[in-house]
């Protein structure tokens, strides 16, 4: 197959993705008609569809998506903030590191950045506001912080990945957890350091009637990532197992503990999810065919000669990949990312020693700067809609956290252990 022929298929599918077209159809179409006019057959097609599908870990997906949208109501939100503000709510910049504190929780319950932006940010910017802070930086803070909802577990890029590339997710989960903590910390030192700037008085110390009451308020709420990440690496459950269990908690927590979600509600809910499982299939349909198209062109194999016949380091490699995914991010959301990228890459980067779940990782944190990043940064565009306040104003706000997350980038990008070290240790390879 030509080179021009496989530029062709990908700049096509990178500007119909630019130009708004649903990412589902742009794939089948492009990959079918590619894979067609090298000789493939819609019998053929349709059997290599059907055994890609034909996976447990698939099955999870669904369960995933209906825990998530079980959870967008404000109770768990309101109930983990609630619950930090009377941890470190009374340091000076206290009432801003609880609202971290409280993001990072909801993302590793949630796994959404965009869903988490908007439950965090319809709660957390009104009361920073409220206690003094200034509104640009309440926004910036709630906006970066929410992208922690695709790096901590479970996350649904996370899963996507795993599903294209054929990976193990539950290795690929652990492999977010440092580098999500990190981000934590890295926004608290700098709220710490940078409180007298942005205003906002320290909150009261709780008595400890009100720090006993909001804490066993947010219990419940802390059982659901307990329940899926310690029921799937205490191995308990399989993760399809673990998706069921963290759907059917969530639907407790929120329908009888917090009262956030009624019965009357949970057919329309159900609905969603099942539409949201649809594209989510739909895609995989289409990004199993790119990938069949891309490694029978033999280009995947070709670049991996050609790097190593430069004898390019990998650090040197992620280094062109992090320019290249940054430069994506600025026009494409970040599935439309990992479906142009991971099918030509993922069966390089063993070959030239990189580590599967470095090299997602290195993805995810790619996308979590594109949330963050104009033209199309969705964290900007909800933020913005939650507060009512320009888009540019939100903007101005991420850039500290911006640089921040560029800098762990870096770092994680040159100390793969950062990455590995944890999978490697409670999960080693057989």
């Amino acid at each position: 197959m030509s080179a021009s022929l496989l530029i062709a298929g990908i700049a096509i599918l990178a500007i119909l993705l630019a130009l708004g077209v649903p990412i589902y159809l742009v794939l089948t179409a492009v990959a079918s008609v590619l894979l067609l006019l090298d000789g493939g057959s819609l019998a053929g097609l349709g059997q290599h569809v059907l055994d890609h599908l034909n996976s447990p870990t698939l099955v999870a997906v669904p369960f995933f998506l209906l825990a998530a949208v079980f959870m967008r109501g404000g109770g768990i939100a309101r109930a983990l903030f609630d619950a930090a503000v009377t941890w470190i709510g009374w340091l000076p910049g206290g009432l801003a590191v609880a609202g971290i504190a409280a993001t990072a929780i909801f993302a590793a319950i949630n796994g959404s950045s965009v869903a988490t932006a908007l439950a965090m940010g319809s709660l957390l910017v009104p009361t920073m506001v409220d206690h003094g802070y200034n509104p640009r930086f309440a926004m910036g803070l709630t906006a970066a912080a929410a992208t922690l909802g695709i790096l901590i577990p479970p996350s649904l890029p996370i899963i996507l990945i795993g599903l294209i590339a054929e990976e193990s997710i539950p290795r690929l989960f652990l492999a977010g957890i440092v580098p999500g903590l990190l981000q934590a910390m890295l926004f608290t030192g700098y709220v710490l350091l940078r409180a007298g700037k942005f205003g906002g008085a320290a909150m009261p110390l709780p008595d400890r009637a009100t720090f006993l009451s909001r804490n066993l308020y947010a219990l419940p709420a802390m059982t659901i990532p307990v329940v899926i990440l310690g029921g799937l690496y205490g191995g308990f459950v399989t993760l399809t197992e673990a998706a069921v269990l963290g759907a059917l908690v969530s639907l407790v927590v929120v329908a009888f503990f917090y009262r956030s979600v009624s019965l009357k509600e949970l057919p329309a809910l159900l609905t969603e999810s099942i539409d949201r499982t649809c594209v989510v299939v739909a895609i995989v349909i289409g990004a199993t065919l790119l990938s069949a198209w891309i490694i029978k062109s033999g280009f995947p194999r070709d670049l991996a000669l050609a790097i190593i016949d430069s004898n390019l380091k990998p650090w040197q490699f992620l280094l062109v990949m992090n320019v290249l995914l940054l430069v994506m991010g600025m026009f494409l959301e970040g599935v439309a990312i990992i479906l142009i990228v991971l099918p030509v890459v993922a069966p390089v980067i063993r070959q030239i020693g990189i580590s599967p779940e470095h090299f997602a990782i290195v993805i995810v944190m790619n996308i979590e700067l594109a949330l963050l990043s104009p033209p199309i940064g969705l964290n900007l565009f909800v933020m913005s809609n939650v507060t009512r306040r320009p888009v540019s104003e939100v903007l101005r706000g991420t850039l500290p956290f911006f640089l921040l997350m560029l800098v762990l980038l870096l770092f994680v990008t040159f100390v793969p252990e950062l990455s590995t070290w944890l999978p490697d240790t409670l999960m080693p390879r057989p």
